[in-house]
């Protein structure tokens, strides 16, 4: 072992249960029949969900990304980072965790920062970014690629409306209603959800964002995690 590295502890109730299901692969008239990938794949599997069990908040069950970042991972296992991030794509295709994005998204939130009305972000977890990315697609929006594959970058008006669309469809008519009204549009009793044409409206009107947010916080769901980590970094 090197000096300096905390490596996860496996207790022996782990090691059982890791060698039942490499049993599986083994001996049931399989021997020799899996590869050398799916068995590295599987030992990494095990060991990140370890990892991630032994730093994961008890409340929210968001990850410690300082204590299972990419570095800490690579120094472990002696393999670069790349390799880390690749492995832990892989490792969800084939063995799916789900977790709540918006949750660990919003706790990243206490380290973004605002530069020309963008909300810039570093998401240390590839899954996060991707399912961020996922979610923010398939609901008409966009994200600006940058070169360091870990930053996510936002215009902070489609942020809101990131966060709008967690809500249930009422709460988001009546925060559509209350936007429009603010806005000054003619058609603001109009329930059509059109958050495209909010987003642009919110950009090129002169209507501050800032003043918008603090008057429609109250109508989103209570503790809703993007709206706090929004209001927390704008300082409402």
């Amino acid at each position: 072992m090197h000096q300096g590295i905390e490596y996860v502890h496996f207790s022996d109730t782990d090691k059982i249960k890791a060698f039942d299901e490499i049993a599986k692969m083994f001996y049931y008239a399989n021997f020799g029949q899996t590869s050398k990938s799916e068995i590295e794949l599987f030992m990494f599997k095990v060991y990140l969900e370890k990892l991630i069990d032994e730093n994961k908040d008890v409340e929210d069950q968001t990850i410690d990304y300082n204590k299972c970042s990419d570095y800490r991972i690579s120094k472990e296992l002696g393999i670069t980072q790349q390799r880390v991030r690749n492995l832990k794509v892989k490792k969800q295709l084939v063995y799916p965790e789900e977790f709540r994005w918006e949750v660990a998204l919003a706790k990243l939130m206490k380290n973004a920062r605002l530069e020309n009305s963008k909300i810039i972000i570093n998401i240390p977890d590839p899954n996060l970014f991707y399912e961020i990315q996922n979610f923010i697609e398939e609901h008409g929006g966009y994200i600006e690629t940058q070169l360091n594959s870990k930053i996510l970058q936002i215009r902070q008006e489609y942020f809101l409306l990131l966060a709008i669309e967690l809500e249930s469809e009422d709460t988001q008519k009546k925060i559509i209603k209350r936007i429009k009204k603010d806005l000054h549009s003619h058609d603001s009793d109009n329930q059509k959800l059109d958050k495209r044409e909010i987003a642009n409206s919110l950009i090129t009107g002169a209507v501050n964002i800032t003043t918008i947010i603090a008057n429609i916080s109250s109508l989103f769901s209570v503790g809703a995690p993007l709206m706090v980590g929004l209001k927390a970094l704008l300082r409402i």
